[in-house]
């Protein structure tokens, strides 16, 4: 009777165990398949490379004029849900055709993540243009009321440069982990992945 007793309990601890591990099992295999992007929309980036992201900012960012000589990069097609994960996006962007002591004017733009009028995308990064313009070449980091995005520049030239090319985009998380992105600063012939992503003062 003993030795029944001993054989039905040690069924159930192999059955619960082996329960236990199918679920497990199962639930990774479920995280593993989750899909990044629906209907087009990028909506999770954790489990994609860094060129994987690159070729969906390639035709999904974009940089528009908008009033009162501002500028306006879009994350176009990226889901603002993004933003519970990586609350800061940093760009870094280098002068086309200047030099100073050998080195690109660099400007770095970080700006928060956060929803945008349809609260379903990620809200656009608005620059003051014109207000920087008004403002003293310098390696410095600038900020402008109404705005939240900071910008810092290093190698600064004389005069603004016109013409500033994206090389480097970063989706950072509170605790320093980032996703990151690098474009080339030349456009390779004939190779549509592969545009530049410029900025104009």
């Amino acid at each position: 009777m003993s030795s029944n007793i001993k054989s039905i309990f040690f069924f159930s601890i192999c059955f619960g165990l082996g329960l236990s591990v199918f679920f497990s099992v199962s639930e990774e295999m479920t995280v593993q398949r989750e899909p990044a992007a629906i209907n087009g929309k990028i909506f999770q980036i954790g489990s994609l490379s860094s060129e994987e992201i690159k070729s969906q900012l390639i035709h999904k960012i974009k940089v528009t004029p908008t009033i009162e000589g501002m500028k306006s990069i879009q994350l176009s097609g990226f889901s603002s849900a993004l933003c519970k994960t990586y609350p800061e996006i940093e760009m870094q962007f280098q002068a086309e055709g200047v030099a100073v002591g050998g080195e690109s004017p660099t400007m770095t733009i970080k700006a928060p993540c956060h929803a945008g009028q349809d609260p379903a995308d990620i809200a656009a990064i608005q620059l003051p243009i014109s207000q920087i313009l008004n403002q003293t070449p310098k390696n410095a980091e600038f900020r402008f009321n109404g705005y939240a995005a900071r910008l810092e520049f290093t190698h600064a030239a004389e005069e603004w440069p016109k013409q500033w090319v994206l090389t480097k985009l970063q989706f950072k998380t509170n605790s320093g982990h980032t996703k990151t992105a690098s474009f080339e600063r030349f456009a390779k012939t004939n190779a549509m992945n592969d545009r530049l992503i410029v900025l104009e003062f």
